[in-house]
């Protein structure tokens, strides 16, 4: 019993506060509409020309998709997913989530895919939903366009553009790869690369191969030459000690696995992040017949780096590479999926009365020197509490955007509560490197 006790207080000891005690703070835009959405999954990028975009998340309605012009300081609304796709309105499941990256063509046209998952109320038949769509938009021309479906399944994760061919590439729901030409309009099923819906994020280098990752942590390459899809003895790092995702529902294979990965031109290499431990690696395709892999750091939030605890919460997918040559990664303290209800926290503060406060830090893994670093707890610049990221993206002037939930006192604007307990709304981060906390928040 008093083993029980002990570990009691010591599970509140770590879960109340994170490690660290200075701060950064970083300006916030707020999503216009008030449309409730809950989630940002990946869909996070800033565009050659300086603008932003960004699609939100709900887990029962609708998708949205975002732009955000820094010179204007305008963050405007471009469509809705289920009313774009004509599904709002007719009793079917819709596209409730963006949970790609956008990639850009050479023209500075945008693309990105559609996802249904568990949208849409239990009631309404699952079967209703049509399959995922290639969608892509013209900045120039301010229009959105449907280029057709891709399968008949929940959806697509990672995606990724072959400038030289012309290609788009996807992983599936159902562990495919698929392709998508984009001058013929015709899309091809590439086969089964991964056994498990984990492939959160693919990359393509600059000859055109497309690499992703399968469990346990071994990797594949699509040959452009070959139009074929090899599977490769080389291994991420990752930490085979880490506790599964979630004791409730334990998928070790999936913190085995790359989490968020970014291809670098200016290296010529892949970074990325496991699933499990947040290891930063480097991926040379270049290096022997089948590439080198190299560890670099662990960037996970500083009380478990420091102890080298193993209940390391699921990697995010706050994850870019800055034009400092920096990368800017933003862990969790709690939990990836900042709207989750933990097992252990929820355990805790019914026992103790206490209001457990998520938390997101920002770490830096400078490329040049090879250090690591943490620039504190997240907060936005008028004090608002960042209970999660979701998406990263690297503007074209160096700074660095996160959509991010943050805490919300208006019920009136509130789209929900992290871990049942703390109001939150998603709202835009805007970090200038180097910069201290203060300034506005609008």
């Amino acid at each position: 019993m008093r083993s029980a006790a002990l570990g009691w207080m010591w599970l509140m000891a770590v879960l109340s506060a994170p490690a660290a005690e200075k701060y950064v703070c970083a300006d916030s835009r707020a999503f216009p509409g008030n449309r409730k959405e809950t989630q940002m999954f990946s869909a996070l990028y800033a565009a050659r020309d300086g603008r932003v975009y960004a699609g939100l998340c709900t887990h029962a309605g609708s998708a949205q998709f975002y732009q955000y012009d820094p010179r204007a300081d305008r963050l405007r609304h471009i469509a809705d997913m289920a009313e774009f796709l004509g599904q709002a309105g007719r009793g079917v499941r819709t596209a409730g989530k963006i949970h790609t990256r956008f990639v850009e063509d050479r023209q500075g046209r945008i693309y990105f895919g559609t996802m249904c998952e568990d949208s849409g109320p239990p009631n309404i038949d699952p079967y209703s939903w049509e399959g995922p769509h290639w969608l892509r938009y013209d900045p120039k021309a301010d229009r959105l366009e449907n280029l057709g479906l891709i399968n008949r399944l929940w959806g697509i994760y990672g995606l990724a553009l072959e400038p030289k061919r012309n290609h788009l590439f996807a992983t599936a729901w159902d562990g495919h790869l698929y392709r998508y030409d984009i001058s013929s309009g015709i899309t091809r099923d590439l086969g089964r690369i991964d056994n498990w819906d984990d492939l959160r994020h693919i990359a393509a280098d600059d000859e055109g191969n497309v690499y992703g990752c399968y469990p346990k942590a071994r990797l594949w390459r699509y040959d452009p030459k070959t139009d074929l899809v090899h599977d490769l003895s080389v291994q991420i790092p990752y930490d085979p000690l880490v506790y599964p995702r979630r004791l409730s529902n334990p998928m070790l294979d999936r913190k085995a696995i790359w989490r968020v990965v970014e291809w670098d031109p200016v290296d010529r290499v892949i970074y990325g992040l496991d699933g499990g431990s947040s290891i930063l690696f480097k991926y040379d395709p270049r290096d022997g017949p089948e590439g080198k892999v190299t560890s670099l750091a662990k960037l996970c939030a500083e009380r478990f780096y420091e102890s080298d605890r193993k209940d390391i919460p699921y990697s995010t997918l706050a994850f870019a590479i800055g034009k400092d040559r920096k990368i800017y990664y933003a862990p969790a303290g709690l939990d990836f999926d900042y709207e989750a209800r933990l097992e252990a926290a929820r355990l805790a503060q019914a026992r103790s009365g206490a209001k457990l406060l998520p938390y997101s830090e920002l770490i830096v893994y400078d490329l040049r020197v090879g250090r690591r670093e943490n620039l504190g707890v997240l907060k936005t610049s008028d004090g608002r509490h960042v209970f999660g990221c979701g998406g990263a993206a690297a503007g074209i002037d160096g700074t660095i955007y996160l959509g991010a939930a943050v805490e919300e006192q208006d019920p009136q604007q509130a789209a929900g509560k992290v871990a049942g307990a703390h109001p939150f709304v998603m709202r835009l981060l805007i970090y200038k490197p180097g910069t201290k906390c203060g300034g506005s928040s609008k």
